[in-house]
């Protein structure tokens, strides 16, 4: 089981490596005000938070700690919908809040993020209807439930106080987390997350890049790799059960 969590995560570094150095680049290669007052330097700062967020997800995960990494987890899906707002055409209140920051409240708020994003998606499937292209499937209903499934973690209700409880050994997982099948699962679950940042940093690349087939030929390979590695190291129960069985538990090359 160690091998194929450790090639895991290892894509999920190496993905994360080089969304870094494309949002380094583009503080080199430019002369925007990175903490100014504008949209650009929004897009910039957010992306790189969320990329900060994710390196702390899988230093959690590496450890093994796994309940306790949702609620990282939720950070980074909260960035996600901002910067997806924030890379909406024309959508400008978003951003003005966000680069306000005044007061108690001087957030941008799910919900508004959300909005944004569904506006938008709205527009692009009325496009593609017009151009005879089915419509693409609306992402509001899952989003919403992925938020809160996790943020009944960040909460500490008392599902997600269960989940770390072993109850025929009567303990509880202080962060690192005995069971190896737990550890194996949170890390599956990690290469989601990336997969998420990799959309939405990527799309907030693409915005600042403005460059043709930018998300194609720089962004969706890096989702590709993290495919690949979890078709030759799958980290379900069955499969890691029926490798044992077989005597060879290490993760087959790609």
């Amino acid at each position: 089981m160690r091998p194929r969590i450790a090639a895991v995560l290892t894509a999920c570094k190496l993905v994360a490596a080089d969304l870094e150095a494309l949002h380094r680049r583009y503080a080199d290669a430019t002369h925007l005000d990175l903490v100014g007052y504008s949209r650009a330097s929004a897009i910039w700062l957010l992306a790189g938070r969320q990329l900060g967020l994710h390196r702390a997800l899988l230093v959690q995960v590496e450890a093994g700690v796994c309940n306790e990494a949702v609620i990282t987890g939720r950070a980074i899906h909260e960035v996600s919908r901002v910067l997806d707002a924030f890379c909406v055409p024309d959508e400008e209140r978003a951003v003005r809040v966000w680069l306000d920051d005044e007061g108690r409240h001087g957030y941008v708020k799910q919900g508004e993020a959300r909005a944004a994003g569904e506006r938008f998606e709205n527009q692009l499937a009325e496009a593609m209807e017009a151009a005879g292209i089915p419509r693409i499937k609306a992402s509001r209903a899952l989003t919403e439930q992925l938020y809160d499934h996790m943020s009944r973690v960040a909460h500490s209700r008392r599902s997600s106080c269960i989940d770390s409880v072993s109850v025929p050994g009567r303990a509880m997982a202080y962060g690192w987390h005995p069971s190896p099948f737990r550890r194996a699962e949170y890390a599956r679950w990690a290469t989601s997350m990336t997969v998420e940042v990799v959309n939405a940093v990527g799309d907030a690349l693409r915005a600042l890049y403005s460059q043709p087939k930018f998300f194609t030929e720089r962004i969706a390979p890096l989702v590709k790799s993290i495919e690949a590695v979890m078709a030759t190291s799958p980290l379900d129960e069955a499969a890691i059960r029926q490798a044992a069985a077989d005597g060879d538990p290490r993760p087959q090359s790609p």
